[in-house]
């Protein structure tokens, strides 16, 4: 009979086998690879636009190199990342770009006014109205504003007062395609286009309330003038965005710290009532705001400028802000070496 022993010691063997065997066959250790030192492509080469385009246009922007015809005018970026320089749209006057990017509008001093580019087909039409001596433009007071369609361009003129004020007159909605130009009545302030006509709004103090609460009693107006839709909130919600529907208005909250205005979120407001119906929190690194509503890209989704806290003027990123969740996406927007976008901010086509 053979010894207990002699089986310990035998096992004891085999798991000394099985524990320097094991590491052999099991899983290689992960590789990090180095990231690759190549520099990245450059941008295309900008050229002048003298026919269509082939992709909508997903920004412009005004460069602020110093050589050349490409310095001196608006800069195109399509969707699949070409580059115009738009020959008449001098890097002076402000741009109008229609959220479709399929046409621009700008002040051209070659054609004594306005004038519309169809970039679809190429052709340009110059309209009827008139810009008159302006210093608003140069202040960024009003720029041309077209319809997400491109069929109705938005213009309001300027002058300055015995105090050397700047002061909007009465906005102009011009009908790209039949010229017609309709007068709006004076005293709203112009927000943006909507689905169904131009958002404005007229502010107005209520001395019945104590503090003397502002209201805002906001219009969307058809092309012809007429008033489609109204309604009236708070005074703190007077810089609000109409969604595509008309049903919401969205605006910025904020908050008055002892070192700042600072921005938390977006309000919800529903336009029935007039009442808030939610905030939405962004989803946003530490230090990170939301500077600017742009514009709503569909009913759950706004197009929206952020930047670090602090930041002042054009500085900063583009996003979309899904409503639902407050998840932020970035919209990519580059330009060459040696533009920056500090001075003048780009116009947003068809970011999508």
């Amino acid at each position: 009979m053979r010894s207990p022993w002699l089986y310990a010691v035998a096992a004891l063997a085999i798991l000394a086998v099985a524990w320097v065997v094991a590491p052999l066959r099991a899983e290689p250790p992960p590789r990090f690879v180095r990231p690759s030192t190549e520099q990245p492509a450059s941008a295309p080469a900008v050229r002048e636009l003298t026919g269509p385009v082939p992709a909508p246009i997903r920004y412009a922007y005004a460069p602020s190199c110093q050589d050349g015809d490409a310095c001196r005018h608006w800069i195109l970026v399509s969707a699949r990342g070409e580059r115009w320089w738009l020959p008449g749209a001098g890097d002076e006057v402000s741009l109008g770009l229609s959220a479709d990017g399929l046409r621009v509008a700008y002040r051209s001093d070659a054609a004594g006014g306005f004038v519309v580019r169809d970039l679809k087909t190429g052709t340009t039409r110059s309209l009827t109205v008139k810009p008159e001596a302006s210093i608003g433009e140069f202040i960024g007071v009003r720029p041309p504003l077209l319809s997400p369609d491109g069929r109705h361009l938005l213009v309001q003129n300027d002058h300055l007062d015995k105090n050397d004020e700047v002061v909007l007159e009465r906005p102009l909605i011009v009908d790209t395609e039949r010229g017609t130009v309709t007068r709006l009545p004076g005293g709203e302030t112009v927000i943006g286009w909507t689905a169904a006509g131009l958002a404005l709004v007229r502010e107005r103090s209520t001395d019945s309330l104590p503090g003397h609460v502002s209201t805002a009693s906001f219009v969307i107006r058809s092309p012809g003038g007429k008033a489609v839709r109204r309604t009236v909130v708070p005074g703190n919600q007077s810089r609000a965005w109409f969604s595509p529907s008309g049903r919401t208005l969205a605006s910025l909250a904020r908050e008055v710290t002892p070192d700042d205005l600072v921005t938390t979120g977006v309000v919800l407001v529903g336009t029935s009532k007039g009442h808030p119906t939610r905030t939405v929190t962004p989803r946003q690194p530490a230090g990170r705001r939301i500077a600017e509503i742009l514009r709503w890209e569909d009913e759950n989704t706004l197009v929206v400028r952020t930047a670090d806290a602090g930041d002042t003027g054009n500085t900063g990123s583009y996003h979309f802000l899904d409503l639902r969740d407050g998840a932020t996406r970035p919209i990519e927007i580059s330009v060459p070496v040696g533009d920056d976008l500090r001075e003048t901010a780009p116009v947003l086509g068809s970011v999508r």
